[in-house]
């Protein structure tokens, strides 16, 4: 298990990192959504989450910023839907309720250009130097 203290003048949260999928900003505080569809408010606007996550030395690049009101585990990255605007975001458990049920999945809603910038980034060939 991997922990991150945010702490406020009013309280201590801490987050497990491994099940955190995503984080939206909502003007000056930050709503943290577990895999489980969980959510966490927090008193921190978004560019602080995101160091205090980048500061944890407990995440390599799991955690990425895309445009300015969003950060996403990629460890539950599974499409960029690009025309559709959507991000989808699971742990692919399935439920069995007499059918087999996709569970635990968050649909996000980004812009185009935000999709296609990060679809890019993740799809360039990687040169590896000896």
């Amino acid at each position: 298990m991997r922990r991150v203290l945010f702490n406020s003048r009013d309280e201590l949260i801490s987050i497990d990192l491994e099940k955190v999928a995503l984080v939206k900003a909502n003007g000056n505080y930050s709503t943290l959504y577990y895999i489980s569809q969980r959510e966490v408010m927090l008193s921190f606007g978004i560019t602080k989450v995101f160091e205090l996550i980048q500061n944890s030395h407990l995440t390599e690049s799991q955690f990425v910023r895309i445009g300015r009101s969003l950060i996403i585990n990629q460890t539950f990255l599974e499409r960029i839907d690009v025309l559709r605007q959507q991000l989808i975001l699971t742990d692919g458990s399935v439920l069995f309720d007499g059918k087999e049920k996709r569970a635990n999945e968050i649909r996000v809603t980004v812009p185009k250009n935000l999709l296609r910038a990060y679809k890019a980034v993740l799809t360039q060939p990687r040169n590896i130097s000896k």
